[in-house]
């Protein structure tokens, strides 16, 4: 016979860290829209995440320092990409 009770749940697990808050903000340069993507942790790497990123919008795009820069108005294609990842995401600005 198993002890029922407290005694007999399994160890509760400390909870999941909360998933990185990542900014989408939109700015019109020389009349156009772009998107720059900031806010990633120091374990990400940008540079294959901007390339998937201009991959599937069909976009160019740069990263400068920690900042990913994506021509056009994608925030709903790369929201959904960053959840995909397991970041949050919100508009900022624009």
């Amino acid at each position: 016979m198993e002890p029922s009770g407290p005694a007999a749940q399994p160890e509760a697990r400390p909870p999941k860290p909360r998933p990185q808050v990542i900014e989408l903000q939109r700015e019109r340069r020389r009349g156009r829209d772009v998107i720059v993507v900031r806010g990633f942790p120091g374990d990400v790497d940008v540079e294959a995440l901007a390339r998937a990123f201009k991959t599937r919008c069909g976009a160019g795009g740069t990263v400068k320092g920690r900042e990913i820069e994506i021509q056009g108005d994608h925030r709903e294609v790369l929201s959904a990409m960053l959840l995909e990842r397991g970041f949050r995401s919100k508009r900022c600005g624009g």
